[in-house]
């Protein structure tokens, strides 16, 4: 009996994650009227207000990069080609230096800053999460326990949460000696009832490119969804598609947002169905997101998904490097 009512819970459970596809949105771009209420351990419950956020789109709140980058918790992101942190608050990939690449042609010329954090002029991060209903997932506030203090080639880190009522929710974050980061999205149901959940990704940027756009490069939203490249889409098709955006259901892909000469990309691992999207926040912002499809995790069991990230350089060799591993961006 008791399986049987826990299967029907998941059931319901798999729909309402369907009905919230939006909620993604609703999360990074929140509504002029907030969510009042939630489902915890199958209960109604209100949902604290939010407080000020020091990160909101306004020139008051806007500090300078290493002040943010000051205030929370973070792990080093070191490699041949890149320097940076992973922010430990959200578990965000938000702090990235192109070290080969220079801003100018100076000997002290600094290098080119590729990411950069909320709060900061110039916000440009990717972050992972999960939807679901029933359950308490970790969100943007999160603060993450991690297992070592440093990520380079051959040096994992682990980013790990538990809930109150046992779900374990977990990052394993590798990166390469170029530009490519493989993150393993892992949830182990240590509770007494299954729970539904759904993976997500996204890239935000705060701004468009400073870059123009022009027939000889693209520039913008780019991906490879439904089994063809689209290059139609750029921030002026953004800014007239309203809070829906620009919608894509695909078996597998990459989508992304893209400069003249460096490119940040997300590519869910495999050919499983995707939701994906491009859409303009009011706030001015941009992002590129994706959704699996909701899966329900039984007490005991885990769900793990991959996902790669490109953040770097468009350099031929890297391309290369990367279409021959059936990698392609």
């Amino acid at each position: 009996m008791n399986e049987t009512r826990n299967m029907i819970l998941a059931v319901v459970l798999s729909a309402l994650v369907l009905l919230g596809w939006s909620a993604l949105s609703d999360r990074f771009f929140p509504t002029a009227t907030p969510r009042t209420q939630t489902v915890e351990n199958g209960q109604v419950k209100p949902v604290a207000r939010p407080e000020a956020d020091p990160a909101a789109d306004t020139p008051q709140a806007l500090r300078s990069v290493s002040q943010v980058i000051g205030s929370t918790p973070r792990v080093r992101i070191l490699t041949p080609s890149l320097e940076g942190t992973l922010n430990l608050e959200g578990a965000r990939i938000d702090d990235l230096r192109l070290v080969r690449h220079t801003q100018d042609l100076r000997p002290d010329a600094p290098a080119i800053r590729l990411l950069s954090p909320a709060g900061a002029p110039g916000a440009y991060f990717a972050s992972f999460g999960w939807l679901g209903e029933g359950v308490q997932l970790p969100d943007a506030r999160t603060v993450w326990q991690a297992s070592s203090r440093q990520l380079a080639p051959g040096r994992p880190v682990t980013l790990s949460w538990t809930n109150p009522t046992g779900q374990r929710f977990e990052f394993i974050i590798a990166v390469d000696e170029g530009y490519l980061f493989t993150v393993r999205q892992r949830v182990t149901n240590s509770g007494g009832a299954p729970i539904v959940v759904r993976p997500y990704g996204l890239i935000s940027r705060a701004t468009k490119s400073p870059d123009p756009d022009a027939w000889t490069h693209h520039v913008g939203p780019m991906g490879f969804l439904g089994g063809a490249a689209n290059y139609d889409i750029n921030y002026g098709t953004l800014d007239d598609a309203g809070a829906a955006g620009e919608r894509f259901t695909s078996d597998g892909g990459w989508l992304g947002l893209t400069d003249k000469y460096w490119l940040t990309a997300l590519a869910p691992v495999g050919d499983a169905s995707i939701n994906a999207s491009f859409r303009r926040a009011p706030t001015g912002s941009y992002q590129a997101d994706y959704a699996k499809q909701p899966a329900i995790v039984a007490p005991g069991q885990s769900l793990t998904t991959d996902t790669r990230l490109f953040a770097g350089a468009k350099e031929k060799e890297w391309l290369d490097r990367y279409e021959q591993q059936n990698i392609e961006m």
